[in-house]
Parts: C-alpha cells; structure tokens; sequence
C-alpha cells in the first residue's frame, strides 16, 4: 500500500519517520503550496493521513487542497489531530477522524497505515 503522511513541522518526531520508513510511507510537510507538491506525486496512493495539532477548519487552504487532490479518486483520507478540537459542523470530506489522539497519535497511526 502506498500512504503519504501530511504533517505540521512542529509535530515530526523520530518515531513518525521511523514507523513511515518501516511502512514504506511518504512523508511531506504541511505547507502553503500543498497544492503543488500534491500534484508532483508520481506513484499511486492508497491513504492520505493527515496530522496535525488541532483539526483544520473545511474552509483552510490546505484542507481545500487535499479535498481538490482526493476528489474523484480511490484515496482513504484519515485526519488526526493531537490535541481535542471543535470540529467544524460542516460535513468532513474526510473516510476518518481522530480528534485528540496526544500520546497515542503514534499507535494510531501505525493502525491506520496498516488498515
């Protein structure tokens, strides 16, 4: 399977790129021009996770970005957040929500990937 982890720079810890290198997982950071590095993806992917401290809003530009990059496509798209947020009452675009994760983003992550 082919995952590409979206991650906030201040969340990249070693045990992320390590359980991404052991799953054969992309990783890129979350940045303003998501939209491009999206569509230099050469490979086929199976799941998008993104990780980052509070959920998005639906109306952020990196939201956007992925929702344009997965729409219309067989793309699973997990989003996991560590700290508990309110989540927007607009219907989520994305398969999977994770709001809260903290000291378990880890765990859960590695069961998504493995889903």
């Amino acid at each position: 399977m082919n995952s590409l982890l979206v991650i906030e720079n201040k969340l990249c810890k070693k045990s992320i790129y390590k359980l991404c290198k052991d799953k054969n997982c992309e990783i890129i950071i979350l940045q303003d021009n998501l939209d491009q590095v999206l569509n230099e993806k050469k490979r086929n992917l199976d799941k998008i996770v993104l990780i980052t401290e509070n959920i998005l809003a639906r109306n952020s530009n990196n939201y956007k970005c992925i929702k344009n990059f997965i729409k219309n496509k067989k793309i699973f798209f997990a989003e996991v957040s560590y700290r508990k947020s309110k989540i927007s009452k607009n219907k989520a675009f994305s398969d999977a929500l994770v709001s809260g994760a903290g000291i378990n983003t880890e765990s859960i992550l590695e069961k998504i990937i493995n889903f």
